[in-house]
């Protein structure tokens, strides 16, 4: 019996030493390995390189809840003068519909506001505009929607509702256009959505040379040209107030004032123009609470504007 063991352990060892030959390292083991992930394994399911993360899991998959494959709030920051926000979403799902559901949880003091949106068709983008006056402050908004299974997709985001910034003296301002002039659509609002990022400005359309005048006596702090965005522009600098003006997508060739000019208001510093990354002769104007991008912040010029027609 002996003389059998110890034969079937020599035979084990020679075929581990035909298998491993010496000096040949043995392949670590992935789950031992930190921050390291096995193969996937070729019948497995999971996402490989075309994968598109959360969302993309087939129709049918085996927790059978609805995914939410959009979902966003447009814009993520809005001053309740400016109107509402939008609530965008679409649903993947078996069945033909779905119960959907939105809530608007205060952070502050956790008052919530409820939207009942009722039955909504699944494989198509839908959208909800909330312009309930509320106080400001953040806010989460919550997406439910339930199939008729009674499964559930829920996700959430934030929003901010900014207080309406005080304009300045109408008296002492003159509006930027001299010329006549068109507001944009809900596209050129402060805060709509753009790829990647949302627009900090208010889009005046005019026609291409239109006179573009300093709304205020100060000095112009910048004056540069980026030809994949705001084209020519310019920023004023107010002398009284704590405001920047910046004026975007100016006239190739128009400016009159350079950088550390002092400009008096009314004074004629450039034209309406469609240079930098713009779709026709317009001027997006940004009002800038504290320095240009040194420290403020940017909010909705539209109240300002107005005030100055």
């Amino acid at each position: 019996m002996r003389g059998r063991v110890a034969g079937t352990l020599t035979g084990v060892i020679a075929l581990i030493a035909i298998a491993a030959p010496a000096g040949a390292e043995v392949p670590p083991d992935p789950i031992q390995q930190p921050g390291k992930q096995a193969p996937p394994d070729p019948g497995s399911t999971g996402s490989g390189s075309g994968g598109g993360g959360l969302g993309t899991a087939p129709a049918g998959a085996p927790t059978g809840r609805p995914i939410l494959t959009l979902f966003n709030v447009s814009p993520a920051s809005v001053v309740p003068a400016a109107g509402g926000t939008v609530v965008r979403f679409q649903v993947r799902d078996r069945a033909r519909s779905v119960r959907v559901r939105l809530a608007f949880v205060s952070l502050a003091d956790r008052r919530t506001y409820r939207a009942n949106l009722g039955s909504r068709r699944t494989g198509r983008p839908h959208s909800y505009s909330w312009t309930r006056k509320v106080a400001p402050g953040a806010y989460r908004v919550r997406i439910t929607a339930r199939n008729p299974r009674g499964k559930r997709a829920v996700r959430s985001t934030t929003m901010q509702i900014a207080a309406t910034p005080a304009p300045a003296q109408a008296g002492a301002h003159r509006f930027p256009i001299a010329g006549p002039y068109t507001w944009g659509g809900r596209d050129g609002r402060f805060g709509a959505a753009r790829n990647g990022h949302t627009h900090q400005g208010q889009d005046v359309a005019a026609d291409m040379g239109t006179p573009l005048v300093a709304v205020t006596t100060g000095t112009i702090s910048w004056r540069a040209y980026q030809s994949g965005g705001a084209g020519h522009y310019l920023v004023l600098d107010s002398d009284a107030e704590d405001y920047n003006y910046v004026y975007m997508h100016l006239q190739s060739g128009s400016l009159l004032v350079g950088k550390g000019d002092r400009v008096t208001i009314g004074q004629h510093i450039a034209n309406v123009g469609n240079s930098g990354s713009s779709q026709g002769p317009h001027l997006h104007f940004e009002v800038w609470d504290g320095p240009w991008y040194a420290g403020g912040h940017a909010v909705d010029p539209y109240p300002f504007l107005k005030s100055w027609e």
